[in-house]
């Protein structure tokens, strides 16, 4: 709707109420509507909304293939640069043993960068659980169990990079609503 210029203004969206999409998503696999989102600009530009999901999610890895095909394509002949998660999604744990990064730093010293930048990230009211069994290594085990968009890996130099694009809805729970109140 945005690339064609054709966007809902947000007290338009108001008087929707719930969101249709959503709604015909649970309909076709025979569930029912009880608390659908509100159908707002967030909401239906997001993978959180049932209907729009799948659409999002195809932008997503289709935006990262053509970033990783440029970057392939940048790189001069001697580079030794390898991309290790182009075609598949892999958690951090996997991609560790697969790709033997071992070889570049030890285990203990990227959980230790990774604690101190998991522990500014907000824990989510879905994840509260696990966090209050074991806070001690609940962020090591968040960062572990994370899928990155992608991962580049220069043995030569001992340099892996960890690429990943989030957005502010992933770093803060309340962006939705934040920027709903803006819109309106």
């Amino acid at each position: 709707m945005a690339v064609a210029g054709k966007t809902s203004t947000a007290s338009f969206l108001t008087k929707i109420g719930r969101c249709r999409l959503c709604r015909i998503a649970r309909e076709a696999r025979g569930e029912g509507t009880d608390g659908l989102a509100d159908e707002t600009h967030g909401h239906i530009n997001s993978a959180g909304c049932e209907g729009m999901a799948t659409t999002i999610t195809a932008a997503h890895h289709s935006i990262w293939k053509h970033l990783y095909d440029s970057m392939h394509a940048a790189q001069k002949p001697k580079s030794k640069l390898k991309f290790v998660t182009i075609d598949n999604e892999s958690n951090m744990s996997t991609l560790w043993r697969r790709e033997k990064i071992l070889r570049i730093c030890s285990k203990e010293d990227v959980t230790e960068k990774a604690q101190d930048v998991e522990v500014t990230i907000h824990v989510k009211k879905s994840q509260d659980a696990r966090y209050n069994l074991d806070p001690e290594s609940f962020f090591v085990n968040r960062f572990w169990g994370r899928r990155p968009d992608g991962v580049a890996i220069n043995e030569a130099l001992k340099i892996r990079c960890i690429l990943e694009f989030k957005g502010s809805t992933d770093r803060d729970e309340r962006f939705l609503e934040v920027k709903d109140a803006e819109s309106t």
